[in-house]
């Protein structure tokens, strides 16, 4: 049975194996093909259905990318509705059976040679398996640029196609690995796989309903879950990885700026040095120019400099991932990485000894005393010991030893969680930490977004803490966080309380987690009773947010949802419930905005949405919140954050707005 599967052992075998791809064929109009088939026996007659027998090492990849037919395989029955992957090893039959002959089905058989290096690894490669993608579009992609290439029959165009091969392979298997650790698409997995591929395809035309497409949702949908999750939209996003890619290519090669901008996206060179400067507030040639300076400063004056330069390697490697499918240096790819963990731990220690030997020395007898520490200094003392006990923490990737009492947090998103709890953490990113609800961010520091590896390294964390979609984010992912310091991938809950106790975990505050959860429980229970007398039962209620370019309506999340359903437990506008908390509808247009306003309205107006304003005010104004006068302007900004300190701040403006007082 596939669940006693051992996949990691299959997938080292793939690693292992000497694999070519060897045909691929397309099948269209119901089930009639082109191009001859290699390594089977293939039943042509007309009117049949392909039926074969595989080779020796020969497996086969069958993709329906539309329609459904039937399958016989290795003594299974598949019956498959695209989208739909099969996997068939050597001395494999298969035969296809259409359900219904006049409907059309779609799809590829992708024939490939395999040699195992044992009897093992070939018992493990002839796996026959099915399953549904839950991201056709990218295997469908790398089929259709094999297909054309293997149809060109040119020698070099062949040698391309097998270079799309493993990478098919690849996306295969990392799907396949993915719907068995979660078996339904999770909304944090869909964020994590577009920035993998905007990551990948940073130089390539994206738009929004590209995105959306290749995940096979609206894009009112993926950019919700993106902001929810990035604080930023995925175009937003994009524009940031681009100005990162750009100033790594300006500071380590002397290439022209508009061949550094069309390297990451932009035929404009013009439009891109004012982005650039827009994001940077330089321009590329005063940035490169400027840096240049100070590291020339820095190196001149570092006694260091000697010792780092015979150890690591300055060659600009290539950042053009149209060049090939895997980058061969990844941005963040620098000096940090260069020096393993462990010699640079060793360093360290070194140092540190060498230190301690010389205060021993200052006591020694017939020597002069050295000064007693200060207070702060035992404290420090006393906490390091402290942070130096471990224990296991299983997470989102697995287990990870972090300490029991971290003291140098980096948080990528929980911010305001650690705060409540009376963590400050030593960074996080840019728009966590704009949050304007947390007043003292002294000491905190933006490691940007995407997240800076090397800023991360420079705060000498003893616990990084991220989402998935955060870890996708950096340079090199999770593999390149844990190389800093221990680092869990955490759910992102969006429930403060859920957080709260979450974390009161990580850090070794159980207690002030159960006090806050007690405080904020009776917090809701005081505000309910307050409202009582100025909210009808049957009353409904809406949230809405006008921008410059578009119309945008909350569910339960945050943006105050969270608090009028959840907490206060007032009831959602008909349409609201049906369509934004219970379906997958955010943006909306203006024909339609009567039919999601309730008996009351919150009402966030963006910057700059002023005359978008004035003209859904007819609407707004005929609606039930109009006419009965009961439209409530709140802050966008002010009630974006759903953490456990902008809750708190965002129940209390909420509930003086339903009590009538002046905000």
């Amino acid at each position: 049975m596939e669940m006693l599967v051992d996949w990691d052992a299959h997938i080292e075998q793939w690693s292992h194996a000497a694999v070519r791809l060897q045909r691929i064929r397309a099948y269209r109009e119901q089930g009639q093909g082109n191009g001859e088939v290699v390594g089977e026996q293939f039943d042509s007659q007309s009117g049949s259905e392909p039926e074969f027998t595989l080779n020796a090492h020969i497996g086969c990849f069958f993709v329906l990318t539309r329609g459904e037919v039937r399958i016989r395989m290795a003594d299974e029955v598949y019956h498959c509705r695209s989208p739909y992957i099969l996997h068939g090893g050597e001395g494999t039959g298969l035969s296809f059976d259409a359900l219904d002959h006049h409907e059309m089905w779609d799809g590829y058989l992708v024939f490939y040679s395999a040699v195992p290096a044992s009897s093992e690894e070939r018992k493990s490669l002839a796996l026959s398996y099915g399953f549904s993608p839950y991201a056709l579009l990218p295997i469908q992609e790398k089929c259709e640029a094999m297909e054309r290439l293997w149809a060109g029959g040119e020698p070099l165009d062949k040698l391309q196609g097998q270079s799309y091969f493993l990478p098919f392979v690849h996306e295969i298997l990392r799907q396949r690995t993915q719907r068995l650790t979660h078996t339904e698409r999770s909304r944090y997995n869909i964020v994590a796989e577009v920035i993998q591929y905007i990551q990948v395809h940073y130089s390539e035309p994206i738009t929004v309903e590209k995105l959306a497409g290749r995940y096979d949702c609206s894009t009112s949908y993926l950019s919700r879950l993106f902001r929810n999750q990035m604080r930023l939209g995925p175009i937003e996003y994009l524009i940031h990885v681009r100005v990162q890619r750009a100033r790594k290519l300006l500071l380590k090669s002397n290439a022209k700026v508009q061949d550094i901008a069309s390297q990451v996206g932009y035929a404009d060179v013009y439009y891109f040095s004012r982005l650039f400067k827009k994001y940077t507030g330089r321009s590329p040639l005063q940035f490169r120019t400027e840096h240049r300076k100070i590291t020339h400063a820095r190196v001149q004056n570092n006694p260091l400099h000697g010792l780092e330069s015979s150890i690591v390697s300055t060659s600009v490697h290539s950042h053009n991932e149209n060049e090939s499918y895997y980058q061969c240096s990844q941005e963040g790819d620098t000096s940090m990485f260069q020096f393993p963990r462990p010699a640079f731990g060793a360093m360290m220690v070194l140092c540190t000894s060498l230190i301690l030997s010389a205060c021993q020395a200052s006591t020694t007898p017939g020597g002069t005393n050295a000064q007693e520490p200060t207070s702060s200094t035992a404290t420090t003392v006393v906490s390091d010991s402290t942070a130096a006990e471990t224990r296991t923490y299983t997470h989102l990737k697995g287990q990870s030893e972090i300490p029991v009492h971290p003291q140098r947090v980096v948080s990528f998103f929980h911010l305001g969680e650690l705060m409540a709890l009376g963590v400050k953490p030593v960074g996080t990113t840019t728009y966590i930490l704009d949050n304007p609800h947390i007043s003292d961010k002294t000491g905190i520091t933006d490691v940007g977004v995407p997240p800076d590896a090397e800023k991360i390294l420079a705060l000498e964390p003893d616990l990084i803490v991220t989402t998935a979609a955060f870890a996708e984010a950096v340079e090199g992912g999770y593999d390149a966080l844990k190389q800093i310091a221990p680092t869990i991938v955490v759910e992102q809950n969006n429930d403060p309380v859920k957080d709260v106790e979450m974390f009161g975990d990580i850090l070794g505050k159980q207690e002030e987690a159960e006090q806050w959860k007690a405080n904020f429980t009776a917090k809701i229970a005081e505000y309910k009773e307050k409202i009582k007398p100025y909210v009808e039962a049957n009353e409904t209620f809406s949230i809405l947010n006008v921008r410059p370019d578009a119309l945008f309506v909350y569910g339960d999340t945050n943006m105050g949802g969270n608090i009028l359903y959840k907490y206060l437990g007032l009831k959602p506008a008909a349409k609201v419930d049906s369509d934004v908390i219970h379906g997958d509808t955010w943006e909306i247009s203006s024909e339609v905005i009567p039919e999601y306003i309730g008996d009351r309205l919150f009402l966030a107006v963006n910057k700059g949405a002023e005359d978008k304003l004035k003209d859904m005010q007819k609407l707004i104004d005929a609606s039930p919140a109009g006419k009965s006068g009961q439209v409530y302007s709140i802050d966008f900004d002010q009630f974006l954050p759903s953490d456990a300190i902008a809750i708190e701040k965002q129940l209390d403006i909420i509930t003086d707005l339903l009590m009538g007082k002046a905000q």
